[in-house]
């Protein structure tokens, strides 16, 4: 386990807001870790690594506290975002709408991607969480989306994500389709049969999208 996520889960622990929010921003500040690092080794495993308590209920209430905290790391993280991204000096000109299956409300996976795409230069649009497919099929006829990110957290919702991909390939064929998160990630091999065009389980391999040089390892 990396010494910084230690700490950081130490911190998320107490349920303490504001000191790890400082902690990571000091973290940023310092240039100890990229933000990407920081997304892909901190904030996602503190997401992923979480000891039941043997009370459903109680574990629930604890995975949405940590979750709006994350979510408030991630939220001030975007200045360091357009700050990577006016470094990198590079746009492309490519639309990404970047959401979670209907019902699916972890969304907290779909909204750091979003980040990482916005510092690679693209024009991406978080939807957001629950988003339905008449909502995305809206959307893609309102402007020109080249490619569609899903992030699925939970199991329940991967037949719900493959009527939105068979949806998406019959309104526009031409639209890159992405999954990735944790649901993702847990069906190993099986994953391909949801027939998206990319699976992805590391942030950087999104760098390899526009080269080609993916071979459906994702998020």
């Amino acid at each position: 386990m990396h010494p910084k996520l230690t700490r950081l889960i130490e911190i998320l622990e107490t349920e303490d807001r504001a000191e790890a929010l400082r902690y990571v921003l000091d973290i940023l500040d310092k240039k100890e870790m990229t933000f990407i690092e920081v997304y892909e080794q901190l904030l996602t495993p503190s997401l992923n690594q979480m000891i039941p308590s043997g009370n459903e209920d109680i574990d629930i209430w604890n995975e949405h506290i940590r979750t709006s905290i994350i979510k408030t790391i991630v939220e001030n993280t975007f200045s360091y975002v357009m700050a990577a991204r006016e470094q990198r000096g590079k746009t492309i000109d490519k639309q990404v709408a970047i959401l979670t299956p209907p019902s699916e409300f972890h969304s907290v996976g779909a909204r750091m991607v979003k980040d990482v795409f916005t510092y690679l230069g693209y024009d991406a649009i978080y939807v957001g969480g629950n988003t339905p497919l008449r909502v995305l099929e809206a959307g893609m006829a309102s402007r020109p989306i080249d490619y569609v990110v899903i992030s699925v957290s939970n199991p329940y919702h991967l037949i719900s994500t493959r009527n939105m991909i068979e949806a998406i390939r019959a309104k526009n064929p031409s639209v890159t389709v992405i999954v990735g998160g944790n649901a993702i990630h847990k069906l190993g091999d099986k994953a391909n049969t949801l027939q998206a065009d990319l699976i992805l389980t590391q942030f950087e391999d999104l760098e390899r999208i526009e080269t080609g040089d993916t071979h459906e390892t994702g998020l």
